[in-house]
């Protein structure tokens, strides 16, 4: 029997959809950037556009060299960091960042988007955390 295939990144279009209906995420400020999301062998390319997330697009890990930053943890460590988000007690990203280096970018200057956009990134993580 195959074994099923699991989408680790299934809470991605839920949370796009609530964000880009919320005044408040607007407020956050226009962004302009791809960001890589990569769990195993899954993988996301979410586009962000002026004031929402113009899409999501399955990826291949491979395939996120196109991404200006990108987040890479294992299935299991993004399931304790959306609980725990979702909960209230995790840290955010930047300090996750920090301890373990789960962001990465091609070069130094587009590294900068995570200080940039944090508050954006945050946003989608935390929403999606609630739909997960």
């Amino acid at each position: 029997m195959a074994e099923a295939v699991i989408d680790h990144f299934a809470w991605l279009e839920p949370a796009r959809d609530a964000l880009n209906a919320d005044p408040a995420f607007r407020k956050l400020g226009s962004a302009d950037f791809r960001l890589g999301l990569a769990a195993g062998d899954s993988a996301r390319m979410v586009t962000f556009s002026a004031f929402e997330i113009a899409g999501v697009e399955a990826a291949a890990s491979a395939d996120l060299h196109d991404a200006d930053l990108v987040i890479e943890m294992s299935p299991a460590d993004w399931d304790a960091y959306l609980a725990q988000r979702a909960a209230g007690q995790g840290p955010s990203l930047l300090s996750l960042d920090l301890e373990l280096g789960v962001v990465s970018a091609p070069t130094p200057l587009q590294r900068l988007m995570l200080e940039r956009y944090n508050r954006t990134i945050q946003a989608l993580l935390d929403c999606g955390a609630r739909y997960r």
